[in-house]
């Protein structure tokens, strides 16, 4: 096989192979995770839904050993679950699952705002500046604030790029959250 027929191969095939080979227990994982934030919990809420949370992040972590994470879809619910670690390395694992999961599907608006996301929320819990304005922080009063944002490492380009508001909307969106209280 030439090779401008292999590559036409991979540019045609693999994304279609990704699509329908979806890891099923994977996307009940996900979704246990986001049905137990549908609602806004209660601080009583939250002791059980961050026992769940470490049950599920070990669910993916068993999923990646036994190499049953093989989609954009795949890593893109392993990277949504394991964003919610206690951890920076759970953290880092989540920005490295979201990227391969852009990197595999890069039309995936989910995928690629979750590689922007994931890294903001590591530089918020490494207690530095985040850089697309994703990351949210509330005070004990429950007012909404934009977590400090480096507004020097990326443009409002590299934000609509990873499908991220720009900066002027992610500070508008403050001002809506803390209307909805």
């Amino acid at each position: 096989m030439r090779l401008r027929d292999l590559v036409l191969t991979v540019v045609l095939v693999a994304p279609l192979a990704c699509l329908s080979a979806n890891n099923d227990k994977l996307r009940e994982i996900m979704h246990a995770d986001q049905d137990d934030r549908q609602s806004a919990p209660s601080p009583d809420q939250w002791k059980g839904i961050s026992k769940r949370d470490a049950a599920r992040r070990a669910e993916v972590q068993a999923e990646l050993a036994a190499g049953r994470v093989e989609t954009s879809a795949d890593f893109y619910n392993a990277a949504l679950v394991m964003q919610h670690g206690d951890t920076i390395e759970e953290i880092r694992m989540a920005h490295a699952l979201a990227s391969i999961a852009a990197s595999l599907d890069p039309f995936d608006r989910s995928a690629r705002w979750l590689k922007a996301a994931s890294w903001d929320r590591l530089m918020l819990r490494q207690k530095k500046p985040q850089w697309y304005g994703t990351q949210y922080v509330s005070d004990a009063s429950g007012k909404w604030s934009l977590y400090q944002v480096d507004e020097s490492a990326v443009t409002d380009a590299d934000r609509i790029e990873l499908a991220v508001p720009t900066l002027a909307e992610a500070k508008k969106r403050v001002e809506v959250m803390n209307r909805a209280k």
